[in-house]
């Protein structure tokens, strides 16, 4: 198909509307932008008066889709309210509302799910990019409300329907939906599959977006984490974070980015910069989403959490969100382990139920069992549970998990790194000592402290008394006995010059901010 794009636009700024719009019509109709791209798109939306955007079906579609793809899904939406816009066909107008809605952070209510899903029995036949774009919105939605299997049956019809278009361009997101439901579920070979397949189309694609290599380069970011590897340094996150504010993008790939970068950012250089990043991250999705992230809150408790820090984990453990689709798959990854590791409860995923045997479940719910021997000082059985955490992680090398549950391993990877428990087994030795090697070197140690020589351990005493601990809870979270948080907190005293717990808390406080 040619690009008739130069004609439509000396057309519209002609006034010939009428013929404007039956070339667009000829040429992909509501669906111009995404058969010949949406800088196309957006030069033709551009060139159209108020008045013929308005007047005419076709001219409203496309005005609806380039606002939902530049980030103003309320401004899409809002149009979809007023009484000027009129459309032919209820079921086009459906189409677009499902399509807008994906773009911005609302929770998908019970009426709007049965109502989208109602649209597959009005799908006109004879149009597979048609089908292929609602398959392709259904994806998301099912993913948001963490129905992984149901989103990868749809996902299916969806590629059906873009090969059937040839729109190997589209196809691409679809398979970057599937590879971030795999990694939702830890299954990272599937998910490097989905990638490949994913790298072909867009080297095969015409009309490849100009974010697709940001998307590639953040789900390969995502799986650099899981398997124990930092991200890219804080410019290159925050690059492919404006990415996403300034061109297409959906919650789901820019709540992944901010969650790998701030657990990267926390473990690399300390809370601060963690919580910055994630601030910062707040304001751009509302910007391109025009809400509040409540993933990206619950990022920031899980990372508060890991530092010692309670108080906002524990609101969400007391009253987590009710409608899933707030929170999305990767909030909702963040939150169950979160809880878990709070409560101590393995988890059961209440709308998901595969995942339940899911690597990645499977590998925190022994995890939290770790955590439970912990508790009861039992450290044989902590040790077991550690191992068997590592048996369920080693096919498809899941390490970062490991180090966001850092606090039940880091009393036993020293013996798991021996590789003993591993032997005859070459993978899972090497990756005990790597979970060993990469735990140990995670707590970040601020400058302050580390100058007047703070080991790890007393850092990790300090962190839990900031917290008003006591000295048995301390133990109990560390896996010290009393005797040795009564040695450490007196080594502390010593290096601050201080007789009390309140004054050494006072005393750090002021080191920190200074």
């Amino acid at each position: 198909m040619t690009d008739p794009t130069d004609d439509i636009i000396r057309l519209l700024r002609a006034g010939r509307t009428r013929q404007a719009v039956n070339l667009v019509d000829a040429n992909g109709g509501p669906y111009f932008g995404f058969i010949h791209g949406y800088e196309a798109l957006n030069a033709l939306v551009a060139a159209a008066s108020e008045e013929a955007l308005y007047g005419h079906q076709t001219l409203l579609s496309c005005y609806c889709f380039a606002l939902a793809k530049a980030g103003r899904a309320r401004r899409a939406n809002a149009i979809l309210q007023d009484k000027r816009a009129s459309f032919d066909s209820v079921f086009l107008r459906d189409l677009i509302e499902l399509a807008v809605f994906i773009h911005t952070g609302e929770p998908v209510t019970e009426p709007q799910l049965t109502r989208w899903r109602q649209l597959e029995g009005l799908l006109p036949i004879d149009n597979p990019l048609q089908d292929g774009l609602y398959y392709n919105c259904m994806v998301i939605v099912l993913v948001r409300l963490n129905l992984l299997e149901q989103a990868r049956s749809v996902a299916l019809r969806a590629i059906e329907s873009y090969r059937q278009a040839q729109n190997p361009s589209l196809e691409f997101y679809i398979h970057m939906h599937l590879a971030h439901a795999s990694l939702v579920e830890g299954n990272l070979h599937r998910a490097r599959r989905e990638i490949s397949m994913a790298r072909t189309l867009v080297q095969e694609g015409e009309q490849a977006h100009a974010t697709s290599a940001a998307f590639l380069e953040i789900t390969a970011n995502t799986i650099a984490w899981e398997t124990g590897r930092y991200v890219p340094d804080l410019p290159r996150l925050l690059e492919l974070r404006q990415e996403l504010v300034s061109g297409d993008s959906w919650a789901e790939i820019f709540n992944e980015l901010c969650r790998v970068g701030a657990f990267s950012l926390y473990f690399a250089h300390g809370l601060p910069a963690a919580l910055d990043f994630l601030t910062d991250c707040q304001i751009d999705f509302n910007r391109r989403h025009g809400d509040f992230s409540e993933a990206l809150d619950i990022i920031a408790a899980a990372v508060e959490l890991l530092d010692g820090r309670t108080e906002r984990a524990q609101r969400y453990a007391a009253n987590p969100p009710k409608n899933q689709s707030l929170v999305g798959a990767t909030g909702w990854i963040v939150l169950r382990g979160m809880i878990a590791k709070l409560s101590g409860e393995e988890i059961v995923p209440p709308t998901a139920p595969e995942l339940g045997i899911s690597p990645r479940f499977a590998v925190v719910n022994e995890l939290v069992r770790a955590s439970q021997a912990k508790e009861e000082r039992d450290k044989a059985r902590q040790r077991r549970h550690v191992q068997n955490a590592l048996r369920f992680a080693v096919n498809d090398d899941l390490v970062g998990i490991f180090m966001e549950h850092r606090e039940v391993v880091i009393g036993v990877c020293a013996q798991l790194a021996s590789g003993k428990f591993a032997r005859g087994h070459i993978q899972l030795g090497r990756m005990a000592r790597r979970v060993h090697h990469l735990v140990r070197d995670s707590y970040s140690m601020p400058q302050p402290l580390s100058e007047r020589g703070i080991t790890a351990q007393q850092l990790r005493v300090l962190s839990a008394l900031r917290e008003g601990a006591s000295n048995k809870q301390i133990a109990r979270k560390l896996g010290l006995s009393e005797a040795a948080i009564k040695y450490h907190l007196g080594r502390l005293f010593d290096v601050f010059e201080v007789a009390k717990r309140g004054q050494l808390i006072e005393k750090i406080e002021k080191i920190m901010v200074t």
